[in-house]
């Protein structure tokens, strides 16, 4: 999983995105390598997963969060209360505020999201934004 996910973020980190290759890499990702529940190290009240999901190392969830199904989120990540997470891939070092709404996204490593009520479908989202119109977001 790991090396797959390597891949990816080479991808992502491509100058000349291939929105296309992109798309079909994360739905194999997500197909194929997300299995089960691997959710041992979480912090929050009342988290609900529907699996399959994996959550990475020190990752932290906060309350009435709602993750799942086909969801990675990689270590060091936090998310916030009130989040909807499904169908997406979020890298390592990740920060998402409250009351975000995410189906089918990427966020890359070290991306921080620090507002809150925030809904994206099919995109790529990327940056340190306090505002939804800081932050760069890539439509799949």
């Amino acid at each position: 999983m790991k090396d797959e996910l390597k891949q990816l973020e080479h991808l992502l980190n491509n100058e000349n995105l291939d929105l296309r290759k992109i798309q079909e890499f994360k739905t194999y990702l997500l197909q194929d390598h997300i299995k089960g529940l691997k959710i041992e190290n979480y912090i929050g009240d009342y988290p609900t997963f529907l699996e399959p999901v994996i959550l990475g190392d020190c990752v932290k969830i906060g309350d009435d969060v709602l993750i799942g199904p086909k969801v990675y989120i990689g270590d060091n990540s936090e998310i916030q209360d009130y989040a909807e997470i499904s169908n997406s891939i979020i890298f390592n070092d990740v920060k998402i505020g409250k009351n975000f709404k995410l189906d089918n996204c990427i966020i890359l490593k070290d991306s921080h999201l620090n507002f809150d009520n925030f809904s994206g479908t099919n995109c790529i989202l990327k940056g340190n934004a306090e505002t939804k119109d800081s932050l760069e977001i890539i439509p799949l």
